[in-house]
């Protein structure tokens, strides 16, 4: 019971230490709308809505100013609201379990393109490895800077997409395009040697070439590669699909995650037809694209099959992780994988499909005593 006792109060130590961190970055625009808001319930109701979760989750209730359930016409009942599974807990507490010592599986690039080819998964073809200020092939050989230039130059992709090594979220993502020969980004920066030696030379990155989007998902949006968020549970090594979204671009942009401004869209898992409302990172919904005024409700991925069939096969072969979010394109040679992520963004699938502690079968308490979990599990978020 003592040693319980200690991974309870280690655990607590980190919930009080992220909150300054979920303030100024994961909910900074939840805050900020609930600053803003003029519709709120009583400020007693209010206090005593997230008293309440605040006990039962056993950490701050930052979901209750995600999902607006300040608002004065939220019909979600006080004890319903309990549903709705903190960040925290999802990161920290819930998906070390899934991931145990394999998160290194997910987290770095390069080892995940390794593994997948290894399991003779569809992924993006592999063009080289930058890390220390060198340069290295597929095969993780070194290779000289007229190599590198030789491997880019001979690309025959129309795009090539310059990725951290352990990055999240679209963040640092380059796009490089192909015109005249020759790769450059928006800002007219040609992509070759000297731009990782003088620009990212701090760096560690992958290159990794554009793909040909199927037009069934070009229809919704054109500009990027419209990813599915596939998440699977693969337990006893029998895997399904647990929640399902299509991720898109919006603007003009050439990347569809949504903290770089794009859509996300539930898709139902059994039968792949879409959700009546596209959201954004800021929870304004959409019921058409903005910008190809694609109407969502009522449509539906005639390859969804594929795509499903592939994150589920995939999830078979990952069955050391319990759960998985796959990054899927649907390409015209078919579904292709782009990257799996061992703690998927929640909040997005909360958004579309509403509360999941039932659908995960969570007792918060009986996480928090957990010991069959290393305790630098619970001081890091992965994503």
């Amino acid at each position: 019971m003592l040693k319980k006792r200690i991974y309870y109060y280690w655990k607590k130590m980190s919930e009080k230490r992220s909150r300054k961190q979920y303030d100024n970055f994961f909910f900074k625009e939840d805050l900020d709308r609930f600053n803003r808001s003029t519709n709120k319930k009583p400020a007693a109701q209010i206090k005593s809505e997230m008293n309440a979760l605040q006990q039962y989750w056993d950490c701050y209730p930052y979901q209750y100013y995600r999902f607006d359930l300040y608002l004065k016409d939220c019909t979600v009942p006080a004890e319903e609201m309990k549903n709705y599974v903190p960040l925290f807990f999802l990161n920290n507490l819930f998906f070390p379990l899934s991931i145990k010592e394999y998160g290194i599986l997910s987290f770095d690039k390069l080892m995940n393109y390794a593994l997948l080819k290894a399991y003779e998964i569809p992924q993006p073809r592999f063009v080289l490895g930058f890390d220390n200020q060198s340069f290295y092939d597929g095969a993780n050989n070194p290779i000289s800077n007229t190599e590198a230039d030789t491997l880019i130059a001979t690309s025959n992709a129309g795009k090539l997409f310059v990725k951290p090594r352990f990055g999240s979220e679209g963040k640092g993502i380059e796009v490089f395009k192909k015109s005249d020969g020759n790769f450059s980004n928006e800002d007219n920066k040609a992509l070759d040697h000297a731009h990782f030696l003088n620009t990212l030379k701090d760096g560690r990155y992958v290159v990794q070439e554009g793909l040909v989007q199927h037009p069934e998902a070009n229809a919704l949006y054109p500009h990027s590669i419209n990813s599915f968020r596939v998440i699977t549970e693969c337990i006893g090594g029998k895997a399904r699909v647990l929640y399902a979204l299509i991720r898109m671009g919006k603007g003009g942009s050439q990347v569809d995650n949504a903290a770089a401004g794009g859509l996300y869209v539930k898709i139902d898992p059994k039968t792949g037809f879409l959700g009546d409302v596209a959201y954004a990172h800021d929870r304004i919904t959409f019921d058409a694209h903005p910008d190809t005024n694609f109407v969502f409700k009522g449509a539906k991925i005639e390859s969804w099959n594929k795509v499903r069939d592939l994150a589920v096969s995939a999830a078979r072969k990952y069955r050391e992780i319990t759960y998985v979010g796959w990054d899927v394109a649907l390409t015209t040679d078919g579904p292709s994988i782009i990257e799996l992520n061992s703690t998927p963004d929640m909040a997005m699938i909360q958004d579309c499909y509403w509360p999941i502690r039932d659908d995960l079968k969570i007792e918060p308490k009986n996480y928090w005593y957990k010991e069959n979990f290393t305790i630098k599990n619970v001081f890091t978020r992965h994503n």
